[in-house]
């Protein structure tokens, strides 16, 4: 999953995404063993960018196990 966190952030570099990059950063520190915080990730890693960006602003819910470490308050 750790090779699936980095690809989506060098697909958005590459695209000039860095704000979302930069705010998916911590996804690399989680500790992954948890089933509730590996699907969250994996619904993550399967959203479009517009629907990241609307996450990243706060337009779109955050899954709940990832707010501490993406940063995002209720």
């Amino acid at each position: 999953m750790e090779n699936q966190i980095r690809q989506l952030q060098f697909r958005l570099k590459r695209q000039g995404m860095l704000e979302i990059e930069a705010w998916l950063e911590p996804l690399l520190a989680v500790d992954l063993c948890g089933y509730e915080i590996r699907q969250a990730v994996l619904e993550l890693l399967a959203l479009d960018l517009p629907e990241l960006l609307a996450m990243m602003h706060g337009e779109k819910d955050v899954p709940d196990v990832l707010r501490p470490c993406l940063g995002v308050m209720r």
